[in-house]
């Protein structure tokens, strides 16, 4: 009955987007739509919507949209992008980003322009740089839940709020497996790292959720998480690495939030110069800063360098 439910959605939803596109294949100011989503590469059912990219004429007047359609009984959420802003976006986009991975995985239902389909097809391939980048953004997400983890076990012993955390963390973990195996990550990363790693996300995730929790299976839990980045740490965060040993001296927090942020669209670099320091990679040390322009007075600002004698590989 499942199953016939799944295909009795589907031949809806197919239907309906049948018949959106044959007038959007009528509108030429649209160049190209561009199907993400469930019904791109994933399993639809009842409450699911239709997720499109519609490719617009360049017009300096207008700007990205969103437009929530109603067809033939669907919700369609749909993405307005001009053709210069979509390929800024497609050329620029850290591979493995949501974005990316929207494009990567999408189905280009009809274009106008042949530039666009070639810039989708081009992202099926995932670069050495893309994926150190993604594996820098996915480590750092994964340390703040775990320091929390660590937290609320040490001085609490809340071993319910623990794994919640520590659950918490099982999301970029996954990413780190996912990108790590040179795959696309999907929004089910966690079922894509099961069928990769299931002994490592079994203890960090089913086991957590399946099973009594106790203190010894929870210590176990945050260990196994613990060991898994450390055993990554050198890739996982060589980006940074490579970044101070090319600086050669000390760099403030702020400094390398910027150049991180600005740059590549990664938050959270301050944690993994934080991780580093523990592990006795990096050295932690201050700068002096002032609060604001005119401040008469200078605090001391965190920062990092690379010692002599570690590199960044």
């Amino acid at each position: 009955m499942k199953v016939q439910a799944r295909d009795t959605a589907t031949a809806a939803f197919t239907a309906a987007l049948d018949a959106l596109v044959i007038q959007l294949r009528g509108d030429r100011s649209i160049l190209a739509a561009i199907l993400g989503g469930s019904l791109s590469h994933d399993t639809v059912w009842a409450k699911s919507d239709i997720d499109l990219l519609l490719v617009t004429e360049d017009d300096r007047l207008a700007g990205p949209s969103d437009i929530a359609l109603y067809a033939d009984g669907v919700n369609v959420h749909a993405l307005l992008m001009q053709r210069a802003a979509f390929r800024k976006l497609a050329e620029g986009a850290v591979h493995q980003s949501f974005m990316h991975s929207f494009l990567a995985k999408s189905r280009v239902l009809f274009t106008h322009d042949d530039t666009i389909a070639d810039l989708c097809a081009r992202l099926q391939a995932i670069g050495e740089r893309d994926t150190h980048l993604a594996l820098l953004g996915a480590g750092a997400h994964a340390l703040g839940p775990l320091y929390k983890a660590h937290k609320f076990l040490e001085t609490r012993g809340d071993l319910d709020y623990t794994a919640l955390w520590i659950l918490y963390a099982a999301t970029p973990l996954a990413q780190i497996e996912v990108i790590s195996a040179r795959k696309l990550v999907d929004r089910e990363v966690i079922q894509q790292a099961l069928a990769i790693n299931p002994g490592f996300f079994a203890s960090i995730y089913t086991d957590l959720l399946n099973t009594k929790k106790t203190r010894k299976s929870v210590q176990a839990a945050l260990a196994a998480a613990d060991e898994y980045i450390a055993a990554r740490a050198r890739r996982l965060f060589a980006p940074l690495l490579e970044y101070l040993r090319d600086a050669g001296e000390i760099r403030s927090a702020s400094e390398i939030e910027s150049h991180f942020s600005r740059s590549f669209g990664i938050e959270c670099a301050t944690i993994a110069c934080e991780y580093l320091a523990d592990q006795g990679v990096l050295v932690k040390a201050s700068m002096p800063v002032r609060a604001t322009k005119r401040s008469s007075t200078s605090l001391q600002e965190l920062a990092f360098f690379l010692p002599d004698g570690i590199d960044g590989e």
